[in-house]
């Protein structure tokens, strides 16, 4: 059996990719296509309320069906339900051209971000409370004795209840 070491990884196609983001398994992967998908979140926002707001908000001001705040509230109603049909008719699409333009060679070259003491500390008392020893935990309940009843409440005698 001969082993051959490479320098470097061979960077992964686009199937291998998709596994990986689906199976979580690439953190940088997994940064890079949630940073595409909300620069396309925010890009579709601002086209909807740039399209859409004005052209809305005039007809229901034309009509004069409704109040000046209900037209408010059925914009932001009509604005939700346009967004939702455009993310869920883009979204796919979105995760593959992010998947597909993702760098893995400058992702692997960058060096991890310095931590400042806030984040050594976080990251020290989690990890240190992540990994429990299960071997010096206690096998058995402690057994304490009984505290009688004179240590918490006065005495209950025959000769004080009175009926």
């Amino acid at each position: 059996l001969v082993v051959h070491h490479q320098g470097a990884e061979e960077p992964l196609n686009v199937k291998e990719r998709v596994q990986a983001y689906l199976g979580r398994r690439i953190p940088e992967l997994e940064t890079h296509v949630n940073d595409f998908v909300a620069k396309r979140t925010e890009a579709l926002q601002r086209e909807v309320d740039d399209q859409l707001a004005d052209e809305f908000l005039l007809q229901t001001a034309q009509r004069k069906v409704f109040g000046g705040q209900a037209n408010y509230l059925r914009w932001q109603n009509t604005r939700h339900n346009v967004l939702q049909k455009r993310l869920n008719a883009d979204m796919s699409t979105w995760i593959l051209e992010a998947i597909q333009g993702w760098d893995q060679k400058t992702a692997e070259q960058k060096p991890d971000k310095d931590l400042n003491d806030t984040d050594v500390v976080f990251d020290y008392l989690t990890k240190r409370a992540a990994n429990i020893d299960i071997g010096k935990l206690p096998s058995e309940i402690p057994m304490f004795k009984t505290l009688h009843a004179s240590y918490s409440m006065p005495a209950v005698s025959a000769h004080s209840r009175r009926y």
